[in-house]
């Protein structure tokens, strides 16, 4: 029975100074930019929270405000499959996916919207457009501000 080589020895023609480990040194800004991107990505769902008590004020209905934030809802989550198919291609076909998705998102939710509005209740149809369309507007916006954070964290790793 012959025994395994140890895999741990330095090799025969290495000195044991050759040897050199190094651990990454950690990013100070990706520890603070971390909590700051899980809030903007939650940024359309607190615009969307905070749109109630403002339908409520305008004397709108919270079935309304629901219709609206089921939308919203709807669209975050085809959001996220076409986020999902999105990573899977180079940058610029990346790109086109998520821009063209949030385009035709919109129009999907304005589209049934304008049923709505057309077939069953004009001013459920007005407040759940205007709910809808803050809380996308907002989550746009976290979205556009995460891609900056995550694009200026990989400049700076590569500055270093």
């Amino acid at each position: 029975m012959t025994e395994a080589p140890d895999r741990t020895a330095v090799p025969e023609r290495a000195e044991r100074e050759d040897v050199v480990t190094s651990a990454a040194s950690p990013v100070a800004s990706a520890s603070v930019a971390r909590p700051l991107q899980v809030v903007l990505s939650l940024f359309g769902f607190m615009v969307l929270l905070l749109a109630l008590p403002f339908v409520l004020l305008l004397d709108g209905s919270i079935g309304s405000w629901l219709f609206g934030a089921g939308l919203f809802v709807l669209s975050f989550t085809l959001a996220l499959a076409i986020n999902k198919v999105a990573d899977q291609l180079d940058d610029v076909q990346a790109i086109g996916l998520i821009g063209i998705g949030s385009i035709i998102r919109a129009l999907f939710i304005f589209g049934i919207l304008f049923v709505v509005a057309y077939k069953v209740d004009r001013e459920l149809a007005l407040i759940a457009s205007g709910v809808f369309a803050a809380a996308f507007t907002a989550d746009l916006l976290g979205r556009t501000m995460i891609h900056a954070l995550r694009a200026k964290e990989r400049k700076a790793a590569l500055d270093r």
